[in-house]
């Protein structure tokens, strides 16, 4: 049975706490492979980033001001996977932040970009069921001037 998260695609735990859930059960923008050729590319590229925004506008993250965002990709099985190859991935996703309004620039003065990590599922404390990826964003207080 799917849970909340997986169902409605975003979870507010807390706060200052929002996830955002995408059920892609492999990396869509792989950084190593064949893409297809870079107008194949550039198409997927864009539809990851409206998927980010629409997930953002629905999960109805206001503006942070500063933020962290940490991309998770949950899986089932046991095939070792690199986190390196999820830097495409995780650039849309952070512009997605910015055209939601989450954040006014990906710069890291405001958004905190930590590396991402790969876990299984088991370690997802029953948030998940399924392999895919969440987006966390955590509301930061602002830097003194």
């Amino acid at each position: 049975m799917r849970t909340n998260l997986e169902v409605s695609g975003f979870a507010h735990p807390d706060a200052d706490t929002w996830i955002l859930h995408f059920p892609w059960t492999k990396n869509p923008l792989p950084l190593n492979g064949s893409h297809g050729g870079w107008r194949n590319h550039a198409t997927k590229a864009k539809g990851i980033r409206r998927h980010g925004f629409v997930a953002a506008r629905q999960a109805k993250i206001p503006a942070l001001g500063r933020c962290r965002a940490q991309l998770t990709w949950w899986f089932t099985t046991t095939r070792v996977r690199d986190v390196d190859n999820l830097a495409d991935l995780e650039k849309r996703l952070f512009d997605a932040l910015v055209d939601a309004g989450v954040v006014t620039d990906d710069r890291p003065e405001l958004m905190e970009k930590t590396r991402p990590v790969i876990r299984h599922i088991r370690e997802s404390d029953g948030m998940l069921t399924e392999a895919g990826f969440t987006l966390t964003v955590t509301r930061l207080t602002e830097r003194a001037a």
